[in-house]
């Protein structure tokens, strides 16, 4: 929620009108923190159906897939629920046995459907969910890309700890360029070209035909491939989680292990416009740009371990953007 920040002018001894401001700031449902931006906060009651570790906005409602240990068995068993934007539970989703059993998985929104995408494996399978029904369902096409425009399909080849690399298919002819990259979906379109925001920095494709030309194989020959036709956008010492544009500025959600901020990003300097208070990291896997909507799973920063891992899945809530506005949930 975009809003300026009230202000209020008072005279000497206008004690009733200093008051009633006093409370109005006590009641207001918005965290009023500057004169440029405030986020809601609310809250979700959905800690008892597992870990929650995976998340996406579709039609105007949340779709987690929960995570819980077996009783005999090291092996987990995974349930996906349908919450609304108030917290209300609207439906189990139907998972089909081989997605149950799927050690790593996305959830993908794209060109208006719902993709449950096994990845960091030589076998991956692709499951969508039904239009009228909430079922998810095996399909044979297992390429699903994170980012479509006009021009561009963008498709992400990432294969855990042997590395990741992205393509760039170009709709009209077909041609395919590639580049090694992070295991990083957040890419934005703005006039100057596509920005990758990549962990302390923020990439720009001028042109992705200057990339190295490839087919799509999702192999691991990047390995030996040059890197070419990338240049560094913006460049910080705080973890830089996402990238968007608005009314043709840039918006960066960004942080350290002090504190986590939203600001803006304009000739090379990036301005805080809003101050969360406390450190946290936030994921930077789910971004629908069909309806310019962000989910960034929020956790607290200790809990990252030693090997850079999230320990245990402890997040903390989820920090949802819709075209341009920001609502907090903390889950409880």
């Amino acid at each position: 929620m975009l809003r300026i920040c009230p202000t209020v002018h008072t005279q000497n001894g206008s004690n009733l009108i200093k008051n009633i401001f006093y409370i109005l700031t006590l009641v207001l449902p918005t965290f009023c923190v500057s004169q440029e931006l405030s986020i809601q906060i609310d809250t979700l009651k959905i800690s008892d159906n597992g870990r929650l570790t995976e998340t996406a906005f579709y039609k105007d409602n949340f779709y987690f897939l929960f995570q819980t240990d077996r009783k005999n068995t090291t092996a987990d068993f995974k349930t996906m629920k349908v919450y609304d934007l108030k917290g209300k539970f609207v439906e189990n989703v139907f998972l089909p046995k081989s997605a149950i059993s799927m050690p790593y998985c996305d959830l993908r929104v794209n060109n208006e459907r719902l993709y449950l995408k096994q990845e960091h494996s030589f076998k991956e399978k692709t499951f969508l969910l039904e239009k009228y029904v909430a079922d998810f369902n095996e399909i044979q096409d297992t390429i699903v890309n994170v980012y479509e425009d006009l021009n561009y399909r963008i498709h992400p080849n990432c294969n855990g700890e042997w590395g990741a690399s992205t393509y760039f298919e170009n709709k009209t002819n077909n041609n395919v360029y590639e580049f090694s990259s992070s295991c990083n979906f957040n890419f934005e379109k703005t006039n100057q070209g596509y920005l990758l925001t990549n962990r302390n920095e923020i990439l720009i494709i001028r042109n992705p035909e200057k990339l190295y030309k490839s087919q799509i194989t999702f192999d691991r020959s990047y390995l030996n491939k040059q890197n070419q036709g990338i240049e560094t956008f913006f460049k910080s010492d705080f973890d830089l989680y996402t990238t968007f544009s608005k009314n043709n500025e840039l918006t960066v959600v960004y942080g350290d292990s002090s504190n986590s901020h939203i600001g803006k990003l304009k000739n090379g300097e990036l301005k805080s416009i809003y101050d969360f208070g406390q450190p946290f990291r936030f994921s930077y896997w789910f971004k629908d740009n069909n309806s310019n909507t962000q989910i960034l799973e929020m956790y607290t920063y200790e809990s990252e371990s030693d090997f850079g891992f999230l320990e245990g899945y402890k997040m903390l809530g989820l920090l949802l953007i819709r075209n341009g506005e920001f609502k907090m949930y903390y889950i409880k």
